[in-house]
């Protein structure tokens, strides 16, 4: 069987508008740029906090996407609490921001060093997760 450039060009035309048209009906990949988190206000170096408690703790994640999109999530805590979720809008070149605010701890033994974490869950339009794990040094 002889397989002529026309099939051959037709054939690859036919591949690449393929592919195009998956690209296109591909969802956005969203990923996780980066975190933090502020104790009572101030940057939390190393994920620590050593003073008096309770303490407020603000737990910060940036979502970024490659085209506008809107990215649904929820959160899972180390205590077993699923705190309420919701969405971000993105747009292409800039970040998303989603917070967590966590007031926490006591001047007891039980805080002395207490070490916990916070998941944030992407869950559209694809799934990703990061956790954001702290150290509290509570005293007075």
């Amino acid at each position: 069987m002889k397989i002529t450039k026309t099939v051959l060009v037709c054939g690859f035309l036919a591949v690449a508008g393929l592919a195009m048209v998956m690209r296109a009906a591909a969802p956005a990949h969203v990923r996780v740029g980066g975190y933090s988190l502020r104790a009572n206000g101030e940057l939390a170096r190393g994920y620590e906090y050593s003073g008096t408690c309770p303490v407020d703790l603000k737990f910060g994640w940036s979502l970024i996407g490659p085209e506008a999109t809107t990215a649904t999530y929820s959160f899972t805590r180390n205590d077993g609490s699923h705190p309420p979720g919701g969405s971000v809008d993105l747009s292409p070149g800039r970040s998303g921001f989603v917070y967590l605010d966590w007031r926490l701890g006591a001047n007891n033994p039980k805080f002395a060093d207490y070490r916990g974490w916070v998941d944030l869950h992407v869950e559209s339009p694809n799934p990703v997760s990061q956790r954001i794990s702290f150290t509290l040094h509570c005293g007075g």
